[in-house]
């Protein structure tokens, strides 16, 4: 008779030995499950971007409708303000009278009255009007950044004058889009006239017997108008819907701006005397600037700092490193393929980095009714 182990328990319960992994199997397995997350990965990735841009997009559906209903409530689309040594005033109302930007001129309508109000009724210059400032300007909304590029951004302001040189070095809130100033030729305005420059008041308190350039004509006399503004959002604007001869549907309003990667947290990472260091360096409640404001060309002086009259300077495109111009001049975005563009109707559509120039151009001019060049040759539009 066969006699069993007491002490074999395997036996003694009639099961089969256990059997582990050997070590190619369980290698197998590894491999297996890195493929299948190689494979998976870039789709999570491609769905989370894809969440992202649409989140872009609704952001700026909401600006465009902020754009609207300012529209509605005072007769133009909002300012592009007076220029960089300017920023929001809380006592000066809207349009033409309010040297800060368009953003702070949409805050009513995004329900942000707690930052629209801030200084209200405070003495220009006192230091409850100062404080209050230095708040407003310290505080990013994050409707105004691309989840795509950054979350709510914060830098340093600089190039301040006059009332507000006390914001120079202070925290400043930061945006990613910039408003439509169609292929205006002057740059952002800084202080005194120059070839280059939109002449602007020196101070708040000098700005009442200021006198104000002329904008809205194509020529003055026999001459060219540099100072003439063809956009929706410029310097010291007040545009209507009536002005926007080639239909609100066809005319960009804001868009995404290029902002090389490299100065999303520090803008002077290109060095003190770089074109790139200027188009992220300030803040989104700025007057005029070309942090705030983008074009789709713009006809250049000879002697300007920036370069000559590229075309390439102000195609749409993914943020690099290398297209240090853009910085200060283009459209562009952090999304892959294309950027959002709001347009005059409150519509958003995104705009492909290969869209024809002159079409782009076309695009931001309000009233070339389709030729770029119509704007130079008729005045009076």
């Amino acid at each position: 008779m066969r006699k069993t182990d007491p002490h074999n328990t395997t036996a003694r319960r009639g099961l089969t030995p256990l059997k582990g992994f050997t070590l190619v199997e369980l290698l197998v397995v590894i491999a297996i499950i890195g493929i299948l997350v190689a494979l998976l990965l870039p789709a999570v990735q491609a769905a989370r971007e894809a969440a992202r841009r649409s989140q872009c997009k609704n952001q700026l559906k909401q600006m465009g409708l902020a754009c609207l209903l300012h529209e509605d409530t005072h007769g133009f689309f909002p300012s592009g303000g007076w220029g960089t040594r300017f920023s929001a005033e809380p006592n000066r109302g809207y349009g033409e009278k309010q040297p800060g930007s368009w953003y702070y001129s949409v805050f009513s309508y995004l329900e942000e009255n707690g930052l629209r109000d801030l200084g209200r009724g405070q003495a220009v210059g006192s230091p409850d009007w100062q404080a209050s400032l230095r708040q407003l300007v310290a505080t990013p909304v994050g409707t105004f950044n691309c989840p795509s590029r950054r979350a709510v951004a914060v830098g340093v302001a600089g190039g301040h004058g006059a009332e507000f040189a006390f914001l120079n070095g202070e925290p400043a809130a930061k945006g990613d889009y910039a408003g439509n100033s169609g292929d205006s030729k002057r740059h952002a305005s800084s202080g005194p006239t120059s070839a280059e420059n939109i002449p602007v008041p020196g101070s708040l308190a000098t700005a009442a017997a200021f006198d104000w350039p002329n904008t809205s004509a194509i020529q003055i006399g026999l001459s060219e108008n540099g100072n003439y503004q063809n956009g929706v959002i410029g310097f010291h604007s007040e545009v209507k819907p009536a002005q926007i001869v080639d239909g609100l549907s066809k005319t960009y309003l804001i868009g995404e701006k290029f902002v090389a990667p490299k100065v999303y947290a520090d803008p002077s990472a290109y060095g003190p005397n770089s074109v790139g260091r200027y188009g992220d360096n300030q803040s989104m409640y700025s007057g005029y600037e070309w942090d705030n404001q983008r074009v789709a060309y713009r006809p250049r002086h000879s002697l300007s700092v920036y370069g000559a009259n590229d075309p390439e300077d102000f195609q749409p495109s993914a943020d690099n490193d290398a297209d240090e111009i853009k910085t200060v001049s283009a459209f562009g975005s952090a999304h892959a393929g294309g950027l959002n563009m709001a347009f005059c109707d409150g519509s958003v559509q995104q705009v492909s980095y290969d869209i024809d120039p002159t079409f782009h151009r076309e695009q931001a001019i309000r009233n070339d009714e389709g030729d770029v060049n119509a704007h130079i040759i008729t005045a009076g539009r």
